[in-house]
């Protein structure tokens, strides 16, 4: 019966099974247990969870929130309607099929580089890491958070339709071609 009640339009995109990890064993939650980590909008949450592999492809209606869980790879196809926290996770890279639709919060993680002409639909926050460069053609349409970052300048073609964050970094110019509709805060 439970069953019969979770295989409905609502619920159908939180039916994945979602493999954790742990030092000792492997548990496959089940279409019940993923609705303890999902809610009626479609926002998804593993927030403090261990080492976990998440099907691919992964197509999430709400947010996505991996904030301080120890996930070290995402699918290599992952769409998020809403926003991606992955703040204080151990994530390097992100996927080549990339689509968020709201803001990305890499700050803290282990972040290492972001997508050639990455597109954000909201802030990007990459406060903390340890990431040197930007790539080129990069597309915040919020807000772009740098502080406290190893960058030692912005990248060829930035467009942010907000302001730019870059205290504590050793940031000192704005490319000519960079388009950035808000301040830069220093």
């Amino acid at each position: 019966m439970i069953l019969k009640r979770l295989n409905t339009p609502l619920y159908r995109p939180f039916i994945a099974v979602i493999l954790l990890f742990s030092a000792t064993s492997t548990q496959a939650l089940t279409q019940t247990h993923l609705l303890n980590h999902a809610d009626t909008y479609g926002n998804i949450s593993l927030r403090n969870s261990g080492n976990i592999t998440l099907p691919n492809p992964l197509v999430v209606t709400g947010s996505l929130d991996l904030e301080n869980s120890r996930i070290a790879q995402l699918p290599q196809q992952l769409t998020v309607d809403g926003n991606l926290n992955l703040a204080y996770s151990d994530i390097e890279y992100l996927p080549l099929v990339f689509k968020v639709g709201g803001y990305v919060n890499l700050a803290h993680s282990k972040i290492k580089e972001l997508n050639f002409g990455m597109q954000v639909f909201g802030d990007l926050s990459l406060m903390g890491t340890r990431i040197t460069k930007l790539p080129d053609n990069l597309y915040v349409k919020g807000n772009l958070y740098l502080n406290n970052t190893k960058l030692t300048k912005l990248p060829n073609k930035l467009m942010v339709d907000g302001n730019v964050y870059i205290r504590g970094t050793t940031i000192h110019a704005i490319p000519d071609d960079a388009r950035i509709k808000g301040t830069v805060f220093n």
